[in-house]
């Protein structure tokens, strides 16, 4: 049996990223709902969530030629994302804007610890104006995008269980209230 190749490598790792970052979001959403919780336990998970999800979306953004990115995908075979782009009516130019804004994040505060932007960290975040919506809506098409290819190869597609962000919230008011 011959070795994967580059691409589908790279479509089964970011599909993986992907599926880690809607999950997360799920979870956060979930927290969200429960709204400020004073349980610094909570903060932090909340917190150390939020981080994670911009990982995973920073890498299936990067815009580096070194990457085996959605860009690596992208430019090696376009077809298939436009075909999906004009499917469901989304406009490829805003995934370009999403890449850029998380990769000011990237170098501003998120791997880094800029000079300038330690003086103010919000400023990164503000100065970038990446919104949930935005960043939601990038995510969900390129996870349906390159969902689209894997099963157009035969491929199988990594399970979003039936994870919600109820079941995150169940979830989290289980823990705060010590029922395991």
């Amino acid at each position: 049996m011959a070795a994967p190749s580059r691409y589908d490598s790279a479509l089964k790792r970011n599909l993986a990223e992907l599926q880690k970052a809607l999950l997360i979001r799920a979870t956060l959403l979930g927290i969200e709902k429960h709204r400020y919780t004073a349980k610094v336990f909570t903060r932090i998970i909340r917190d150390a969530l939020h981080n994670d999800h911009m990982s995973h979306a920073i890498k299936v953004f990067e815009q580096s030629a070194k990457a085996a990115s959605f860009w690596y995908l992208y430019r090696t075979d376009p077809g298939p994302v436009d075909k999906y782009a004009r499917k469901v009516g989304y406009d490829i130019g805003k995934l370009q804007i999403v890449a850029d804004k998380l990769k000011a994040i990237r170098n501003g505060s998120h791997f880094h610890i800029d000079k300038t932007g330690v003086l103010d960290p919000g400023v990164v975040w503000s100065g970038a104006a990446l919104t949930g919506k935005e960043l939601g809506d990038a995510i969900d098409f390129v996870w349906g995008a390159l969902s689209a290819i894997q099963i157009a190869k035969g491929g199988d597609v990594p399970s979003l269980l039936d994870y919600t962000p109820d079941v995150a919230l169940t979830a989290l008011k289980r823990v705060e209230s010590g029922d395991p």
